[in-house]
């Protein structure tokens, strides 16, 4: 388990406020690697990483072979370059020898940079240096595609809350006493019985919405698209999108009926450990995103 003083010891994360440190400890993963583990393969998506102890290789395949880049050492970060590029990992990174390394996944990283601006700006620094020619510096967070309006410990606001981030839907929580809520909330603020009010990227505003009404807005799948289906999966836990993906891959109509969001509760879980095919473990929106994915059958 991470400490604030295990951060503390990466010297990008060294001066940031102790409520960032502590953030930092209890969302990002400990990864305890032996000899040759990954911490990230080649192609896998963005999180950005810090080797506390051991020593780290960067390697890359061409034309199938695996040549060595570079070495992270304690206290070095990576995952810079794909941050800044906006794009998977470029090359893979494995423990020469056992490692501890920390991960942030993107989320947290955007919260902690949009908290410190001096923390993108030292990512965007060092990619440039990496990769030498980058002119952008870490990238921008993603804009919210909704801003939520409501009281902080409204139960209503809450569950939209939770049903936003579960879908990974990027949107700002704007509060009635927040004091930039002129800026995030420009015009006139909704009345407290209208809470929550949501305002869409279109400038779509609707006031007390239910989930599927804000599902639908969003376009996230709501109704039927065929008449009949050969199978009916209840439920979207990692079985249930397992299921779907190998009956859809036998050319069976396939439906699953999941109540809130792709993932079921393992979709809750900030790291899944020893799961087929992540030996070192995946969050659940990261398993159930890396599901939703389309892809070739088996043996395909």
């Amino acid at each position: 388990m991470l400490t604030i003083e295990d951060v503390r010891t990466i010297p990008l994360f060294s001066t940031l406020p102790a409520s960032d440190l502590e953030r930092l400890a209890q969302t990002s993963a400990d990864l305890r690697l032996g000899a040759g583990e990954w911490a990230v393969n080649e192609g896998e998506e963005r999180a950005l990483f810090a080797v506390l102890t051991g020593k780290i290789e960067v390697v890359k395949l061409f034309d199938g072979v695996a040549r060595t880049l570079g070495w992270r050492l304690p206290g070095a970060i990576f995952g810079e370059v794909p941050i800044a590029l906006g794009s998977p990992f470029p090359a893979g990174y494995r423990a020469a020898e056992p490692s501890r390394v920390m991960r942030v996944e993107l989320r947290q990283y955007y919260a902690v940079a949009a908290a410190s601006p001096e923390l993108a700006t030292k990512v965007g620094a060092l990619a440039r240096e990496r990769i030498g020619g980058l002119q952008g510096i870490a990238a921008e967070p993603p804009k919210a595609r909704v801003t939520m309006y409501g009281p902080r410990w409204d139960t209503a606001c809450g569950d939209l809350q939770r049903f936003l981030e579960r879908n990974q839907i990027t949107y700002e929580w704007v509060t009635p006493d927040s004091l930039d809520a002129p800026a995030l909330w420009p015009g006139d603020r909704p009345a407290e019985d209208d809470c929550p009010t949501l305002r869409l990227a279109d400038g779509k505003v609707i006031s007390r919405p239910n989930t599927r009404d804000v599902a639908r807005l969003l376009g996230l799948q709501t109704d039927l698209r065929l008449a009949e289906y050969d199978t009916v999966i209840i439920g979207g836990g990692p079985a249930g999108l397992a299921a779907a993906v190998y009956g859809a891959s036998e050319g069976l109509s396939t439906l699953v009926i999941e109540r809130e969001a792709p993932g079921g509760q393992a979709g809750t879980s900030s790291r899944i450990e020893n799961y087929l095919g992540f030996p070192n473990g995946v969050s659940g929106d990261e398993l159930a995103s890396r599901a939703l994915q389309p892809s070739a059958p088996p043996g395909g």
